[in-house]
Order: structure tokens, then C-alpha cells, then sequence
């Protein structure tokens, strides 16, 4: 079977996983985590946060986060050689101590990650948006000119942050936080996931397998957010939103509620 090698470059945030908590596959949340981290891990964080911006610029793709490293992989024909050279003179010749370079061989049938399983309930496609808002956009807002989805999302995103200060609401939000602080199958399929992605990569099967297995599982705990959050809509009188709208704010809510449950990760 024909094999295809890949010229990948390997950021080392930290010496040990865990340390830093990137939500979403897309660079954009990469650089947002790297920001979020900088006072609490260094300002380092910085630095990397423009090299990351710096290497999708330069064509490079995000291949994924292990919980202590980023990786990157070339687009072009690039030899290793070439490739050290090329992140001493973009990012100095500091670069390379935070910085490894590498040849990694594929199967081409294996090259590309399975697809995405197809949304076949509401949840799931909300919740979708927090793994890489740029690929389901079309999907999500289909119907709305695009010169309208900022203004969209913005409202929507406004609206939300005034549900999860609902008292109902935020205390739904303290007990699912406190449920999340001792779940021991999060944290084992949480493990299993970064574990997959340090020794084998993002696109192998077995790792989207255990990507999608953690997925699943948050998709759960927030569904029960779902109830109270449409109860809201209808206290305010918002009960003429339509399916865009109404999974736009859904959307906002679920992912700023994931952020506040997983918080206490972060400390």
C-alpha cells in the first residue's frame, strides 16, 4: 500500500498534559485558549499564539492539540532540513528549543480523517459549532444572507449571556459544575482521548472514535440545559426565532455554559 510522508511541526506548551484547555479544532480557538493562558502559565503563551497565526498564514494545518503539545503539518513538499530553517528564520533562532520538526509517514488511503457524523438531531448540531464553527456554517445558517450572520450571532450571543444569569438557569449551571468536578467517566474518556492523539494522531479512527465518545457524553450533561434555556426565550417573549436564530442563541448559551462547568479544569 503506497505510503506519504508528511513534514509536521510539534509546539511543546508544557512539560506534562493537561495544564492548558483548548475548546474546538479550528486555529481561532487555538489562539483564543493560548490568550486565555497567558497570565496563568506564562506569557509566553504569547508568542506561540502568534506563531500559531503566523503558520496558518504560511499555509500550514492544524492537526491538533495533545494537551501539552500543538501540532502542525506541511501543505507543501518540505524537507526537514528545510523546515527547521524556515521556523528559525519566521520565528528566531530561540524557535527550535520549543520546537521539533519531523517526517511522518501515512498510508494515503488514510490521510484524511473520517467525516463528520451527520447531524441527525438538534443538540448535536448546535453543539457542533463548538468543534469548528467554519465547516458547519452553511449547514447551521442556511437561509440567512451572510452579510446578516455577525449581527446574527452577535444578538443571539448578547442573549444568551443574559439566560445564564437567569437564577434558574445558573443553578442548573453550579449543579451540572459540581456533578463534573468528581465524574470519573470524564475523566476517563477525556484521558483516553489525549492519550490516543499524543501516540497515534488526530487522524487516526481510533482517535476520532475517542474525540466523538467525549463528545457525546458533554452533548449529554448540557442537553439538560436545553429545557430552561427555550423557557427562558418564552419569558422574555422571544417565541417567533426561527430555526437559525433559535440554534444561534442555543449555541452561545451551551458553549458559554461549557465553559463555566469546565472551569474549575483550568485551575
Amino acid at each position: 500500500m503506497a505510503r506519504q510522508t508528511h513534514t509536521e511541526i510539534e509546539i511543546r506548551l508544557f512539560d506534562e498534559p493537561g495544564k492548558l484547555v483548548v475548546r474546538g479544532r479550528s486555529t481561532k480557538a487555538v489562539v483564543a485558549a493560548l490568550l486565555r493562558g497567558a497570565p496563568a502559565h506564562g506569557p509566553w503563551l504569547r508568542q506561540v499564539a502568534r506563531w500559531v497565526e503566523g503558520l496558518v498564514e504560511d499555509g500550514w494545518q492544524y492537526r491538533g492539540y495533545t494537551g501539552d503539545r500543538l501540532l502542525f503539518r506541511s501543505t507543501k513538499s518540505l524537507g526537514r532540513d528545510e523546515a527547521e530553517a524556515y521556523v528559525q528564520r519566521r520565528f528566531g533562532r530561540d524557535a527550535l528549543s520549543r520546537v521539533s520538526v519531523r517526517d511522518r509517514a501515512e498510508e494515503r488511503n488514510h490521510a484524511k480523517p473520517p467525516k463528520l457524523p451527520k447531524a441527525d438531531d438538534e443538540l448535536t448540531r448546535e453543539l457542533r459549532r463548538l468543534i469548528g464553527p467554519e465547516s458547519h456554517q452553511a449547514e447551521l445558517y442556511l437561509g440567512h444572507p451572510t452579510e446578516e450572520l455577525s449581527e446574527l450571532l452577535l444578538d443571539m450571543s448578547f442573549l444568551s449571556q443574559e439566560a445564564l444569569e437567569d437564577p434558574a438557569i445558573s443553578a442548573q449551571i453550579e449543579d451540572l459544575r459540581d456533578a463534573h468536578e468528581t465524574d470519573a467517566q470524564y475523566r476517563d474518556l477525556h484521558t483516553r482521548y489525549l492519550t490516543l492523539m499524543e501516540r497515534i494522531g488526530p487522524s487516526d479512527p481510533a482517535a476520532e472514535e475517542a474525540y466523538w465518545d467525549l463528545f457525546s457524553y458533554m452533548s449529554r450533561k448540557l442537553s439538560a440545559l436545553v429545557p430552561a434555556l427555550r423557557s427562558f426565550l418564552e419569558r422574555r417573549g422571544f417565541t417567533d426565532l426561527c430555526e437559525h436564530e433559535a440554534t444561534a442563541f442555543l449555541t452561545a448559551a451551551l458553549s458559554q455554559a461549557l465553559s463555566i462547568i469546565e472551569d474549575r479544569d483550568e485551575d
